[in-house]
């Protein structure tokens, strides 16, 4: 084993629970930091899966940079400007700008003073936002997205993605069934996507039949809607949906992250919680589904092969994916009968991630859901791998339950209006 130690065994660091996605609008931010830390968390903020229509404009000097920019310039509708001052130079500076800006403009202010007053007197010019420094790239985005109007910020339904680190590892199996415990344990609407198009096995497994699949939706581009996803979909039960994959090779096409995007998007509006299910093996298609994830389950099997993909799928996320929770963990087909597997423990410390959950072997439990199209919680409910799935999903649940972190240090609550 000593081979496979040389993966990247770095602790990831501490990251609270994400809301859902906040996808930013199309919109033109100006931004004018002082401090190179700052500067450094703006060049994260834009590089950000969230921030990918926005475009940035970055200046350093603060709020006297900003002055002299738009005396001669039109203001775009969202300042960001890092301030030193002093409470008084402040207010005679934040005047001049107010001057030169339409009433319609945004500004938020960072600056280290950690003042009940001051933030009293920028509400009563109305900024919109004062935090204080240093701020995370996590945080800043949020706030962001916090000034912004509900309208036009994208916030819908968590995404969880299901993705194997090999094929075999069961990570279907778990998708759907986490997805109707999701649905009939914890009382809320769920649909599950199933994009392994040339051999999902999701409905079969339900036993649910019908004319619609993922590639109908995704056939449709940008006339796809709520409506039209809805008669695509095959329902078990009030809560649960299910887009189901055509399981055929003729099926298979190279289809663009937008028209990924595009029945995703759709899916959030619909539901409480959407799952997806991905097929094994990294590429751009599968790519383009972990970024819109706000959740990612890698199940691996304890084994070399899943061990050798698993941390180089982590490295990838985290590069990929700096301001985000580390992936989770989740060991399949553990405790195979006469079989030589690699402890949790082991596993965990060679990826450098834990071990989320760990989902017992159990071939009679599995066989039996699967033959009989039902879920393992109904068909096997005393069995260990029922219970560990039951777990896996209350995980999800409380996640989704839980009050949402906005990453940001402020004084007071929201502070919103317009810079007049």
């Amino acid at each position: 084993m000593s081979k496979f130690e040389k993966i990247d065994t770095a602790t990831a660091p501490a990251v609270p629970e994400l809301r859902p996605a906040v996808f930013m609008p199309q919109i033109t931010v100006g931004a004018f930091p002082i401090l190179d830390e700052t500067r450094d968390t703006l060049a994260a903020v834009i590089a950000d899966r969230r921030m990918s229509r926005v475009t940035l404009g970055c200046e350093i000097g603060g709020l006297d940079t900003a002055i002299r920019k738009y005396a001669e310039e039109l203001t775009p509708k969202l300042l960001l400007i890092e301030v030193e001052d002093s409470s008084e130079t402040l207010m005679t500076k934040l005047d001049r700008l107010a001057a030169l800006c339409p009433p319609e403009t945004i500004v938020v202010l960072l600056g280290a003073c950690n003042d009940v007053t001051l933030y009293r007197d920028l509400k009563r010019r109305g900024i919109a936002e004062y935090l204080l420094t240093p701020v995370t790239a996590l945080g800043l985005i949020n706030a962001l997205g916090d000034v912004l109007n509900d309208e036009s910020v994208d916030r819908r339904a968590p995404v969880t993605a299901f993705f194997g680190a090999r094929g075999g590892c069961g990570t279907s199996t778990l998708a759907q069934n986490v997805a109707w415990e999701l649905a009939h344990r914890c009382d809320t609407s769920v649909m599950l996507i199933d994009f392994d198009i040339a051999s999902g096995t999701s409905a079969l497994r339900l036993d649910l039949e019908g004319p619609g699949t993922v590639v109908t939706a995704l056939d449709e581009g940008d006339r796809l809607d709520m409506a039209v996803l809805d008669r695509m979909l095959l329902r078990k039960g009030s809560r649960f949906a299910l887009l189901p994959s055509p399981a055929d090779l003729a099926d298979v096409g190279d289809y663009q992250t937008a028209d990924l995007r595009r029945v995703v998007d759709v899916a959030r509006q619909t539901t409480s919680h959407v799952v997806l299910d991905l097929p094994s093996g990294w590429s751009r298609y599968v790519q383009g589904f972990l970024d819109l994830a706000d959740t990612t389950m890698i199940v691996a099997t304890p084994d070399l092969v899943s061990l050798r993909n698993c941390g180089k799928i982590v490295q990838g996320m985290r590069r990929a994916r700096p301001n985000d929770a580390a992936p989770r963990l989740v060991l399949s087909q553990v405790a195979v009968p006469r079989s030589q597997q690699i402890s949790p423990e082991k596993f965990a410390k060679c990826v450098g991630i834990p071990v989320h959950e760990q989902i017992a072997f159990d071939a009679a439990a599995f066989s039996k859901a699967e033959n009989e199209g039902r879920p393992v919680s109904d068909s096997a409910p005393k069995s260990i791998a029922a219970k560990q799935i039951v777990s896996l999903t209350r995980s999800l649940s409380s996640q989704g339950a839980a009050k949402p972190w906005s990453g940001h240090r402020r004084l007071l609550p929201n502070l919103r209006g317009l810079f007049s």
